[in-house]
C-alpha cells in the first residue's frame, strides 16, 4: 500500500463521505478496560460463533454429496467433482474479493463515517456481480471443458447438470457473503450462525425429500436444487434480520457513490482473492497429485483434507474476529490497541494449532475409522496426520491481522510463492523423487511473521 496520505485507507475513508457523527467508537472500542485480558476475553467470545457458522457452512456443502454418495459411484463422482469446480471458481473467489470489506467496512464503521459501510457494501455486490458472468458461463458449458481435459462424458454430463441447477441459488449466496462481511464489521456475530444452524437442518429435509422421498423425488437433481433453495433462504433470513432487527444503521439506503471508487476497493480485492485463493487451490493440486500415488493415498489424503477443513474452523473464526477488530480500532485511530489485539490474537492461534495438532497427533491411530473401516487407509492415515496443520490455525489469524490493516498484498505475496514455489514443488521432489509419499505434500506452509508498518496501516 502507497505510504502517501493521499492513498492511506484512513484517507480514503473519510474523504469518500462527510463525516457522520455517532456514538459507534464509544459502544464498540471504549465500552470495557482495554487490557490484553479483556482484549483476549472479547476476540474469543466474537470468534466462537464465527466458528460454528463456518463449520456449518462447510456442512452444508458437504450435505449434498453426501445425499447422492447413495445412489451410485457415478452420481457420488459427479457431486464431488461439482463441488470441486464450485469452491475453485465462485465460493473461493467471492471470499477471497469479500476479504475486502474486512478493511473498508470495520475502518469506517468505527471512524465516524459508518454510513460509508453500506456503501463499501454496494460496490461489492455489484463488483461481485459482473465477475459472476464468466463464471456462470464456466459452469453452464462445463460439460465441454471436462469432456476437454479427459474426464468421461458421463460423470461431465451430471456434474454440468448439478452446476447448473446450483446457478439458481449462485446469486443469492453472492449477495449472502457480502451482507456476512457487513454485520461483522459491526461486530454483529451471533445471528450468522443461527441462520445457518435453521439452513442447514432445512438443507438435509430437503435433500431428502428432492433426492430420496418417493412422491417428492428428482433423482440426483434433488441435491442441487435443495442447495440453491438454502442459499436463497440464507439471504432472505439475513436480509430480514439486517433490516428489521440489527445492522441497518450502517445502511444508508442505495447510493451512486456504489459506482464510484472502484479503484480502491480493487486494490484489496484482487489480493485477497490471489491470497485465499491459492490456498484453497494448493489444497486440490495436492488431492489430484495424491491421486499419482496410488488408491490409498489418495483416500488418506480426502480423510486428511476434510479433516483440516474441520479443524481449521477454529483459528479461521479467530481470523475472523481479529481482522475486524483490528480494522475497528484502527478505523478509531487507535494504533497501539490494534498491535495489542494482533498480539493476543496470535497467541490464540498458537494455542488454537497446538491443540488441533495435538488431537490429530493423539488419536492419529484411530482418526481414520470416523471416515472408512478399511484398516489399511486408516493405517497410512495414521503415518501422515502428524505432519499436517500445524501452522493452519497461526496463518490464519496473521492473515486476519493483514486484512484488517488493508494489506492483502503481503498476504499475497507470501502465500502464492509458499504454496507455488516451494511447498508444492518441494512436496513433488519429496512424494515422487524422493520416496517419502504423501508425508511432503501436506504441511509446507509455514508463516513468514512480517513486521507491520502500524502507522501505514
Amino acid at each position: 500500500m502507497s505510504t502517501t496520505s493521499k492513498d492511506s485507507l484512513a484517507e480514503i475513508i473519510i474523504q469518500e463521505n462527510d463525516v457522520i457523527e455517532d456514538n459507534t467508537r464509544d459502544e464498540i472500542i471504549l465500552h470495557e478496560d482495554f487490557n490484553e485480558w479483556t482484549e483476549r476475553k472479547y476476540i474469543i467470545r466474537k470468534s466462537i460463533p464465527v466458528s460454528l457458522a463456518y463449520l456449518l457452512l462447510y456442512a452444508l456443502q458437504l450435505i449434498s454429496v453426501l445425499s447422492l454418495g447413495h445412489l451410485g459411484s457415478t452420481e457420488l463422482a459427479a457431486s464431488t467433482l461439482a463441488s470441486m469446480i464450485s469452491l475453485i471458481t465462485f465460493v473461493s473467489v467471492m471470499y477471497g474479493a469479500a476479504t475486502a470489506l474486512d478493511t473498508l467496512c470495520s475502518q469506517a464503521y468505527t471512524s465516524g463515517n459508518m454510513k460509508m459501510v453500506g456503501v463499501y457494501l454496494q460496490r461489492s455486490i455489484i463488483i461481485n456481480f459482473l465477475g459472476f458472468i464468466p463464471i456462470a458461463c464456466i459452469w453452464w458449458e462445463a460439460d465441454r471443458i471436462l469432456i476437454f481435459i479427459g474426464q468421461s462424458p458421463e460423470i461431465s454430463a451430471k456434474a454440468a447438470l448439478f452446476l447448473r441447477y446450483l446457478l439458481i441459488g449462485a446469486p443469492a449466496y453472492l449477495v449472502f457473503v457480502n451482507l456476512e462481511r457487513y454485520l461483522l464489521a459491526q461486530g454483529i456475530m451471533n445471528v450468522i450462525t443461527y441462520v445457518l444452524i435453521i439452513c442447514c437442518i432445512i438443507d438435509a429435509c430437503l435433500n431428502f425429500m428432492l433426492v430420496w422421498y418417493k412422491p417428492l423425488s428428482l433423482g440426483f437433481i434433488g441435491a442441487p436444487i435443495s442447495t440453491a433453495i438454502t442459499y436463497w433462504l440464507m439471504f432472505i433470513f439475513l436480509v430480514v434480520y439486517t433490516k428489521f432487527i440489527n445492522g441497518y444503521q450502517a445502511w444508508g439506503g442505495w447510493s451512486r457513490a456504489a459506482f464510484n471508487g472502484w479503484k480502491h476497493i480493487l486494490r484489496l480485492m484482487i489480493p485477497g482473492i490471489l491470497m485465499l485463493c491459492s490456498e484453497w487451490w494448493a489444497l486440490e493440486i495436492i488431492t489430484f497429485l495424491a491421486g499419482y500415488l496410488g488408491e490409498l493415498s489418495l483416500a488418506s489424503q480426502g480423510i486428511i483434507i476434510t479433516s483440516l477443513n474441520i479443524l481449521y474452523q477454529l483459528p479461521f473464526g479467530v481470523s475472523i474476529a481479529a481482522s475486524n477488530r483490528v480494522g475497528n480500532l484502527l478505523g478509531a485511530g487507535l494504533i497501539e490497541r490494534a498491535k495489542m489485539t494482533s498480539k493476543v490474537s496470535m497467541q490464540i492461534a498458537i494455542i488454537i494449532s497446538l491443540f488441533n495438532a495435538a488431537i490429530l497427533i493423539g488419536f492419529k491411530d484411530i482418526w481414520g475409522y470416523i471416515f472408512t473401516f478399511d484398516d489399511d487407509v486408516v493405517k497410512y492415515t495414521s503415518y501422515v496426520l502428524p505432519f499436517t496443520g500445524i501452522a493452519d490455525g497461526i496463518n490464519s489469524v496473521g492473515y486476519g491481522i493483514l486484512r484488517g490493516q488493508g494489506r492483502q498484498n503481503i498476504g499475497a505475496l507470501l502465500t502464492i510463492p509458499g504454496y507455488f514455489l516451494i511447498g508444492i514443488p518441494i512436496g513433488i521432489l519429496a512424494a515422487f523423487k524422493l520416496g517419502y509419499g504423501l508425508r511432503e505434500p501436506i504441511g509446507n506452509d509455514n508463516w513468514r511473521n512480517v513486521k507491520s508498518e502500524w502507522k501505514k496501516a
